[in-house]
């Protein structure tokens, strides 16, 4: 990284998004102009669902893409599949996620008595469905048995939320301001009462890619990190409702975006509330946010083979050239290392998976 970079491989580059706040970061790269500066013709592809902007990265069609944690985690271990080596650059975003019921369901807040309900997750692999299955078996439920799952494109929570085919979905932003918005449903709760902190989208690209491209990999590296740290200072958020909610990129009502990033929100039951991390853009990759997936994932059997989590961390999570990147343009990198996450309340140490198996 120290080098002086080397001619492109490749100017012209196909990046995928999806349509949710995450993607600020790829937007915003676009928007500053910093793909340009560093010599890449990017062209932003808007991609409706999880699985199909995966598929799209495997068989070439976007050279780098959006992907909900942990499906790089999943493709490099080859859970469910063949195993496709997949690097996670940066983590586009913090919390950003909210737990939505159906506006009928208004009187019953108390997960306890959702026995039976059908909830909406963008993937079996991702941090959502994770994080709805903890939460609900914190609060007495199997997740397993007790509850019905639907995977569904973000694009699509508020129009089955509407119709009663889901009692209620964890999922990506603008889905949550924007069913409280129609009168759909109501936040039940932000994702960040349950995981502060936590990742939501990483940037990513497989190894082949990457070592046929290194010094485009770079390039693109740099560009995201870059509009990463501009959209992670308050400050710059003045205009980010007004260009997120633009047709070509999220297609949606400005004030339910400003919502989201201003954080001062309505929650659909008649409160107001303020919360200004309710979204973050930190791109630093941390290893206990891996690790701590990887162990939901066997716990909730979608993981059958035994594997070494941590080493899979340090394989698919760049914290070390992240670190690097971050310092070089003046911000400031956490260490590199197993730490803790605090997620329903109890600490989980990194450095220990094997405890929580």
């Amino acid at each position: 990284m120290a080098a002086e970079p080397g001619p492109l491989e490749k100017t012209d580059l196909n990046l995928g998004f999806l349509p949710i706040t995450c993607a600020a970061p790829l937007i915003y790269g676009s928007e500053l102009g910093e793909y340009s500066k560093q010599g890449l013709n990017v062209t932003l592809n808007k991609v409706p669902g999880v699985p199909v902007i995966r598929d799209k990265m495997i068989n070439g069609e976007l050279d780098i893409s959006q992907q909900v944690m942990p499906v790089a985690l999943t493709m490099s271990a080859g859970v469910g599949g063949q195993a496709i080596p997949t690097k996670v650059l940066s983590i586009l975003n913090q919390n950003g996620n909210s737990l939505v019921m159906a506006k009928r369901h208004a009187d019953n807040n108390n997960p306890a008595n959702w026995k039976g309900f059908t909830f909406a997750v963008p993937f079996e692999h991702s941090h959502q469905n994770l994080q709805l299955r903890a939460y609900l078996a914190k609060h007495g439920l199997n997740p397993d048995t007790d509850i019905r799952y639907r995977l569904v494109p973000p694009t699509e929570y508020v129009s089955m939320l509407r119709v009663g085919t889901i009692d209620g979905f964890f999922g990506g932003e603008p889905g949550g301001q924007r069913a409280v918005y129609e009168d759909a449903g109501f936040i039940h709760m932000i994702s960040r009462e349950f995981w502060d902190g936590h990742p939501c989208c990483s940037v990513t690209a497989t190894q082949s890619w990457i070592d046929a491209h290194p010094n485009t990999f770079m390039a693109i590296y740099r560009a995201i990190i870059a509009s990463s740290l501009h959209v992670s200072d308050p400050a710059n958020r003045g205009d980010m409702a007004a260009i997120m909610s633009r047709p070509e990129y999220l297609n949606a009502p400005e004030v339910v975006i400003q919502q989201v990033v201003g954080g001062r929100y309505a929650d659909g039951l008649g409160n107001i509330k303020e919360d200004p991390r309710r979204v973050d853009y930190q791109p630093f990759p941390h290893y206990s946010a891996a690790v701590w997936m990887m162990v939901q994932l066997k716990r909730w059997n979608y993981v059958d083979q035994d594997m070494d989590f941590k080493a899979l961390a340090q394989e698919v999570m760049l914290a070390t050239q992240a670190h690097d990147i971050m310092a070089e343009m003046g911000g400031t990198p956490p260490e590199v290392g197993f730490g803790t996450e605090t997620i329903g309340g109890e600490t989980f140490d990194s450095s220990k998976p094997e405890d929580y198996l």
